[in-house]
């Protein structure tokens, strides 16, 4: 199924000049990159990165390291 796709794709492509297959490949290329990065994410990473806007970011120093602040 998705073979015939792309072979109908490719094959209408190819009454378009080269600009228009580039760009298609290119767009093509470009949001299967995004797929791969977005699904090789870690979920820890994710859950940070979607806590950062609620937290206040206020800093604390602890009694145990003076050089590094916490976040509360």
């Amino acid at each position: 199924m998705i073979y015939n796709i792309v072979h109908s794709i490719l094959r209408e492509a190819a009454s378009i000049n080269g600009y228009g297959l580039f760009s298609f490949i290119l767009f093509f290329g470009f949001f299967i990159g995004v797929l791969v990065w977005a699904f090789s994410l870690k979920k820890k990473y994710l859950v940070k990165m979607g806590d950062l806007p609620l937290d206040g970011g206020e800093c604390i120093k602890t009694p145990t390291d003076k050089n590094q602040s916490k976040k509360l």
